[in-house]
């Protein structure tokens, strides 16, 4: 029986992973929280003020996963991990996408040490061949009585480029 039920998660499996797409490669987001409708002084701008990582995503037909760990340095060192998983949906050279998820930060020089949270995520990708090049917004998403809430008067501005496999 158990022999039985390996064969049949292998038999389900291996089509998701022999028609998916992988995707990973650097990511820099703008480590101030940016404003919906806000203009970004670039002339100020430092490396103090950006999270620098990587980006993987797991992709099959319009489903999305990605994994996103972002360090940043400063006032405050600290690793970021956003989990997020949604829609992802081609139009012509361009995919749109959407998705929601934990999120999970280790401060190394303050207390608390550990945090984690809910986020959501909008972006957009330019397909050239084998490489993407696009943008992020990363929002905190709130669970109330009423549901869930997206506080969209600040975020996380990014950019990234994806080498899929």
């Amino acid at each position: 029986m158990k022999r039985l039920l390996v064969i049949m998660a292998v038999l389900m499996i291996t089509p998701s992973v022999a028609f998916a797409q992988l995707g990973v490669g650097p990511a820099a987001f703008f480590k101030s929280p940016v404003l919906l409708g806000q203009s970004v002084d670039i002339e100020e701008a430092n490396v103090d003020q950006f999270s620098f990582g990587a980006d993987l995503r797991y992709r099959v037909g319009w489903f999305q996963a990605q994994a996103l760990g972002l360090y940043s340095v400063g006032d405050v060192n600290s690793l970021d991990l956003f989990l997020d998983a949604g829609v992802a949906l081609d139009v012509a050279i361009v995919t749109l996408s959407a998705g929601a998820g934990p999120n999970f930060t280790n401060n190394f020089d303050s207390s608390p040490a550990r945090q984690a949270g809910l986020n959501s995520r909008v972006g957009a990708d330019v397909m050239l061949g084998p490489v993407s090049v696009g943008a992020s917004y990363i929002m905190a998403l709130d669970i109330t009585d009423n549901g869930f809430s997206v506080k969209t008067s600040s975020g996380l501005l990014g950019a990234h480029v994806l080498f899929w496999l």
